[in-house]
């Protein structure tokens, strides 16, 4: 491989649920038949019982709205090619590789696969480091727990699924340093506080998506695709996030396309940031 940009599709390419999520499931819609040649397939929710249940936009590769938390603040078709949001723009991101952090007990193991489970302000860096950045993308290895889907992903005896999440502490560095995104590879930021039911904290949203303006909240990287499809796992890079289009007046959130672009070598951060100087809201949106 030479010394061009790579860039690296960071979407799942499956729906990934837990809880009383709605478990997804494609199947045919139109069958095709003689006299009919078309055939259409389509995504429904199932839930344990086997009825219907109304699908949601954050079973996948998804962005969070200020609306999914927050009454009366940005929905998707407020945030959507508006250029006073830094999202819908190509950012820097500084990279956070934790499934190598050293302290054991922040560490679970999920079928065969090793990750950080809680992500601790120590594992940041200061908040004068992250103000170089419009984005903070954190992969605790849990990528490689959601590619196969949900199907074999369960709780343990006390019901509890030990997802990745990240403490108040993080998410308020986060906001302090004043970037516009934080990703991370799991379906969710919050810790889960209950098995049976289950519960589920709603700290770090608030905090995130309450801050003016909004740290918007990328959750489902498939960071596990980072390594096959370049090698290694760059520190820093250019993150691109292009939500779905459809039905957007009113939505809280949306799935969406990620993109994580960056060089090899030493120069890596010089030419991202040359890089991102021919990308200006001028050149996407007249």
């Amino acid at each position: 491989m030479g010394n061009g940009l790579i860039k690296c599709d960071v979407t799942l390419e499956t729906y990934f649920t837990y809880g009383n999520s709605a478990s997804v499931i494609t199947r045919p819609v139109l069958q095709r038949r003689e006299g009919q040649p078309i055939a259409m397939r389509g995504e429904i929710g199932i839930r344990d019982d086997g009825n219907f249940r109304p699908l949601v936009a954050h079973n996948t590769t998804h962005i969070d709205m200020p609306l999914h938390f927050i009454d009366q603040t940005a929905d998707l078709g407020t945030v959507l090619n508006n250029p006073a949001y830094r999202i819908n723009l190509p950012m820097l991101a500084r990279v956070l590789d934790l499934s190598t952090w050293p302290d054991p007990q922040c560490f679970y193991e999920q079928n065969g696969v090793r990750y950080c489970e809680r992500v601790s302000i120590e594992m940041l860096p200061p908040v004068e480091e992250l103000r170089q950045y419009h984005a903070l993308v954190l992969l605790t290895g849990f990528g490689a727990v959601m590619r196969p889907g949900s199907d074999h992903f369960h709780p343990d005896a006390a019901g509890f699924y030990h997802l990745p999440y990240i403490t108040v502490e993080v998410a308020q560095r986060v906001a302090d340093a004043g970037l516009a995104l934080i990703a991370i590879d799991c379906m969710t930021v919050e810790r889960q506080t209950q098995g049976r039911p289950l519960r589920m904290t709603g700290d770090v949203h608030p905090v995130l998506l309450g801050h003016e303006p909004p740290v918007f909240i990328l959750e489902g990287v498939a960071g596990d695709r980072i390594v096959p499809q370049a090698g290694f796992v760059p520190t820093e890079g250019v993150l691109e996030v292009i939500p779905r289009r459809t039905n957007a007046a009113g939505a809280e959130a949306a799935h969406a396309r990620v993109f994580l672009s960056f060089y090899r070598g030493p120069e890596n951060r010089q030419r991202l940031e040359q890089l991102l100087e021919l990308v200006t809201p001028d050149y996407l949106y007249g």
